[in-house]
């Protein structure tokens, strides 16, 4: 499948094009987009030649955890899917989310064909009569809960999903379903888009129930620098959340003295 990578920021420019060029150095053939929720600025001086502003509130602090990720689904289907019938299928990632190998979206792909998910997360699980906090605050809202009543597929319609709101691959049907649907109710990411896809009579898949390629992916604590050198070299695919700038020099130049190593053909 030919995947487009999203990556969420709200960096400066100068951070935001270090990181986008760290990923381009660690997977070359790959397609990477930065979508930018912070100050139009910031975006207006960044270098990176595919990008998209996004001007929703909710991705620019807590927002009593009311974050989206709406309009980037819809910008991404009509900037790209839309006139780009290869693409099968979208990665979201955050800013602080590293990819450390070149073939993360093969395995991906091939995992999510092996469980015949239309959706990835990490901990995507049935959050219903739990007490989760999101799902706690979600199951009377009576908003979401009219919502999928009016589109839901399944029997039971207050069944609710969650997820960490990181690290979501959807095939591009299921892109193109989430939005068609339009009218979307406020209701926490990691919450909606699960309950949403499932609703809509999609499969929706853990991760971790079926593989260890988010093995180091975690909402907390911020893996250090040295850490994540380390798993970069014992051949981990992803690492979340690694916020320290100075690891992208390092990992830039181990990727580099990786790739000058390997023997060509």
């Amino acid at each position: 499948m030919r995947t487009l990578t999203v990556v969420l920021t709200h960096l400066d420019a100068g951070q935001a094009d270090d990181r986008m060029g760290l990923l381009r150095a660690v997977a070359p053939d790959a397609r990477f987009v930065l979508c930018h929720g912070g100050a139009r600025s910031d975006f207006d001086r960044i270098a990176w030649g595919e990008r998209f502003f996004v001007d929703d509130p909710t991705l620019r602090g807590p927002a009593q955890h009311l974050q989206s990720l709406t309009q980037v689904f819809e910008t991404a289907w009509r900037e790209y899917f839309v006139d780009e019938a290869e693409l099968e299928a979208l990665y979201v990632i955050e800013y602080d989310h590293l990819i450390l190998d070149a073939t993360f979206e093969h395995r991906l792909c091939d995992l999510a064909r092996d469980t015949e998910a239309d959706m990835l997360g990490k901990t995507c699980v049935d959050a219903t009569a739990t007490n989760l906090p999101h799902y706690v605050r979600f199951r009377r809202d009576r908003r979401l809960l009219r919502h999928l009543a009016e589109v839901s597929v399944r029997e039971d319609r207050e069944r609710l999903f969650a997820c960490l709101g990181n690290g979501i691959w959807l095939s591009r049907r299921a892109l193109e379903a989430y939005v068609n649907v339009g009218g979307h109710p406020p209701c926490y990411c990691e919450i909606y888009v699960p309950t949403l896809l499932h609703h809509l009579g999609f499969r929706v898949v853990d991760v971790d129930a079926h593989s260890d390629l988010y093995r180091h992916v975690r909402w907390q604590p911020d893996h250090a620098a040295a850490d994540v050198l380390g798993l970069a070299r014992e051949g981990s695919v992803f690492v979340h959340p690694a916020k320290e700038r100075e690891v992208i020099p390092p990992l830039r130049q181990l990727v580099l003295t990786r790739r000058s190593a390997s023997p060509t053909t």
